[in-house]
């Protein structure tokens, strides 16, 4: 059953429940028989040989599911442990810049605001803004709604990439039980022209964390969930565009049944994890798709040529009736080129906590943060994952990655010691992997560790534990050889930076901001621009009451701006607020700010913050951020 976008905010709480359920399990029911694992479980990577034979399988899965109902069957989020009782896991085997925090260079992700050219464009509770940035002066000029003109279902509309003059808004729609992908032109006088809008059928790609929209070049790269199995028939990821007066045209498969990648890992809960690519260069809007056949639970990152793909368990593992389990542990991960070239990959142990757990490194190797158990990077499966103190650090040699499913070795695992409790965070920075723990969701809460642990991925086992006087609520890079932790105190917010050399990394400065928590928990909150001389100035959005997801509820943040000099010492420039006046803006879809509302923005040598429906740009002196125009881009009455 897809999950409804709009009772969201209670995902949390169902996830806590589930928590508490899984500290009680039930008695175990009766194991599976190794004729049905094998029946439904494959050996290699490959393709089905034809229809028949993937329609045979879902038949299968649905058989032993039934016979499972009344007879006992498959414990759901239990365990957690081998069969012997030890923890897992063990070691086993050129355009202008970005104005998004990315994670990758050359990989732009889906983001609420972009700059092209002259203008701003911004996504907000349903519909698109467009500002200009004239010298010394904001014009607002145009506000359109995100959906198709006529189109009057539900959607949620989250991100938005640009390419060239066209905009892609995308979103997610409960009513359609589709992706909603909208085309809109922006013009030379700043308006905005909705283009088309095309569906691309899929479950809710909704992430606490991470962004299902790239753009490496001309191509947009979506990762995309999919439910094999709707209403009792087989489905496949497929298309429809929409023509006028709340009509679309026919749906139409993006891939073929023997397009579809056989489960490697036992389910009975089996989704076909997708992998979309569109060409924004051809004439006409095509799309094309890759998917594989597994367990729900996953984790994904896009570096410049390839998808990763790591799938676990999660809450679904399996006792054998000769004592064989499956545990939360037993992991799979997949390299999907975007080339559209033949996946590969390997049989691993653990699980990354989001996104940054992984980065595809220059050296030839992906290197991936794990902890024993965890849930995936969908809904709030970030923040049900915890450490436990059991943490391992993967190098496998991307050439490594094939159909045949080798098992990864020892060698490739470093076992690393990390917090016991708290939320997690994770980061590569430069040559170095960072991990910590925290509640970034509460004012005031320092629950979490007080420490940061470190190594340099080319000597892992050599790992370094920082004492700090606050919990890790974020990590991020200043630069390749330097990082900033920000966090929770009994008293407010705290920010250290980290000086990552050769001898180790040693802590360089702190900072606290008494009362005050962030403004933003995702990535896109924070930029920081260099200056060249290895220091710079960043912004962070910043809260002084209600928490960092109080943009849920209110309007938006200020954003606090800090000069980043020799040493990585931290000198405040001070903040640009947000304006206190309520206004009704009119909002009739899509009116919840999940993916935030506030963004330091740097772009071509200027400083500007949104904050909620305001922009305000800056003038940054050595000493301080001054405010030098702003400018409301909502339009009254509109």
């Amino acid at each position: 059953m897809r999950p409804s976008r709009r009772p969201r905010s209670h995902h949390l709480v169902t996830g806590l429940l589930l928590a508490l359920v899984i500290s009680a399990c039930p008695p175990e029911p009766r194991a599976l028989t190794r004729a049905e694992v094998e029946s439904i479980t494959f050996t290699r990577l490959e393709r089905f040989s034809s229809e028949a034979e993937l329609d045979a399988h879902l038949a299968r899965v649905e058989a032993i599911r039934s016979s499972l109902a009344t007879g006992g069957g498959p414990v759901i989020g239990c365990g957690g442990e081998h069969a012997d009782g030890e923890p897992s896991p063990q070691t086993p085997d050129e355009p202008e810049p970005s104005i998004t925090h990315n994670q990758e260079a050359g990989v732009d992700e889906g983001d609420i605001v972009k700059a092209v050219g002259d203008w701003f464009v911004v996504l907000r509770r349903g519909r698109l803004f467009t500002v200009r940035q004239g010298e010394g002066a904001l014009e607002p000029v145009t506000q359109v709604d995100a959906h198709a003109p006529g189109f009057t279902r539900g959607t949620w509309y989250d991100e938005m990439l640009v390419y060239g003059r066209r905009i892609v808004v995308v979103g997610y729609s409960d009513s359609v039980n589709a992706t909603e992908l909208g085309l809109f032109r922006l013009d030379d006088a700043g308006g905005l022209t909705h283009e088309a809008t095309h569906f691309l059928s899929s479950s809710d790609y909704y992430s606490t964390r991470n962004y299902t929209s790239r753009l490496v070049g001309g191509t947009l790269v979506f990762y995309l969930p999919y439910h094999p199995l709707s209403g009792g028939t087989v489905s496949l990821p497929s298309t429809r565009a929409w023509v006028r007066g709340n009509e679309t045209t026919a749906w139409r498969p993006i891939l073929s049944r023997l397009e579809v990648f056989k489960p490697v890992q036992t389910t009975l809960q089996p989704m076909l994890h997708t992998v979309v690519r569109c060409d924004l260069d051809a004439a006409e809007f095509t799309c094309t798709a890759s998917a594989l056949m597994a367990p729900v639970s996953r984790t994904f990152y896009v570096s410049r040529d390839a998808v990763y793909l790591w799938v676990s368990p999660g809450f679904e593992w399996w006792t054998v009736e000769d004592g064989t389990r499956s545990t939360p542990s037993d992991s799979v991960v997949y390299r999907l080129p975007l080339d559209g070239g033949e996946p590969g990959a390997l049989r691993a142990r653990g699980v990354p906590i989001d996104q940054f757990s992984f980065r595809q490194n220059e050296d030839g190797h992906l290197d991936a943060l794990l902890v024993a158990t965890g849930q995936g990077d969908s809904m709030w499966g970030p923040e049900l994952t915890r450490g436990d103190g059991r943490f391992a650090l993967l190098r496998a040699p991307v050439a490594a990655f094939d159909a045949e499913l080798r098992g990864l070795r020892a060698e490739h695992f470093t076992v690393l010691p990390g917090p016991v409790t708290g939320t997690l965070r994770n980061r590569f920075v430069g040559d170095h992997v960072l991990w910590g723990s925290g509640d970034a969701t509460n004012q005031g809460s320092s629950r979490g560790e007080h420490a940061v642990w470190v190594t340099d991925v080319r000597v892992p086992s050599d790992v370094h534990r920082l004492v700090l006087e606050h919990s890790v609520t974020r990590l991020e890079p200043l630069g390749s050889t330097g990082a900033l932790v920000v966090g929770q105190d009994l008293f407010g917010l705290s920010l250290s930076t980290l000086a990552l050399t050769e001898g180790g990394p040693v802590r360089s400065d702190s900072l606290s901001r008494p009362g005050a928590t962030q403004g933003e928990t995702r990535s896109h909150g924070f930029f920081f621009k260099p200056d060249g001389t290895g220091g710079g100035v960043m912004g962070l959005p910043v809260r002084m009451q209600g928490g960092s997801w109080s943009h849920l509820r209110y309007g938006s943040a200020e954003v606090s701006f800090l000069r980043v000099g020799a040493g990585l010492r931290l000198s405040s420039l001070g903040a640009l607020e947000a304006s206190t006046e309520a206004r009704d803006d009119g909002c009739t879809r899509s009116c919840t700010d999940w993916y935030g509302n506030a963004r330091p923005i740097f772009y071509r040598d200027r400083v500007f913050a949104l904050m909620g429906y305001e922009l305000v740009e800056a003038r940054v002196t050595e000493s301080a951020v001054e405010e030098s125009s702003r400018v409301s881009y909502l339009q009254p009455g509109r």
